[in-house]
């Protein structure tokens, strides 16, 4: 038995362990896999690398704006609307996100496709009280339909280098453990 174990047995014993530790190492993710869990569990990770497109929006000042400008950071663009529900709950986590990340290295850039200009979201932010968060506005939705915004909220995560890494199609909590925890991941890279 003992010759039979080391020649034949032996091998696939530790082939096994090897090929279990693999399986184990895939599943669980490597330290390049970002972490998609909880209330990231509908962020969907593009499938290639893509940069962010270079067309213009605006600041609540008028002042006109592209993606580029803020190359360096990792960003959040979360398009939204006055008149969007779902937006509207999503905004208060979007705020607390701005308030815990901005200056590391991180912005967010909550871009509303209000037809009117920055006047509505200036006038909703004030009155839901959340005036630290930045207003951005894309009227005619050109950036919004060039990064295959569809549904409102849409939020996409871009890195450093203004390439687009996934999107979140509907709301989420973005000060959340899981958010926070994907946001850091690509802070780290």
């Amino acid at each position: 038995m003992s010759n039979v174990f080391k020649k034949y047995l032996k091998p696939a014993f530790f082939g096994s362990v090897t090929l279990i530790a693999l399986i184990t190492w895939f599943i669980a993710g490597s330290s390049n896999t970002p972490p998609i869990t909880g209330q990231m569990k509908d962020f969907k990770i593009s499938n290639r690398l893509m940069l962010a497109p270079r067309i213009p929006f605006h600041d609540a000042y008028g002042n006109k704006k592209v993606l580029a400008d803020f190359e360096g950071n990792v960003l959040l663009i979360n398009f939204w609307a006055t008149w969007c529900a779902p937006c509207i709950r999503e905004i208060p986590s979007i705020a607390r996100l701005h308030t815990k990340k901005d200056g590391q290295n991180f912005k967010v850039l909550p871009i509303s496709t209000d037809a009117k200009g920055a006047d509505a979201p200036l006038k909703f932010l004030e009155k839901i009280n959340q005036t630290n968060l930045p207003i951005y506005v894309d009227t005619k939705m050109m950036l919004a339909r060039a990064m295959g915004v569809i549904t409102l909220p849409t939020s996409i995560l871009v890195d450093r280098h203004g390439n687009i890494i996934g999107r979140l199609v509907g709301t989420a909590e973005w000060d959340s453990a899981e958010a926070l925890a994907l946001i850091n991941h690509y802070q780290k890279k």
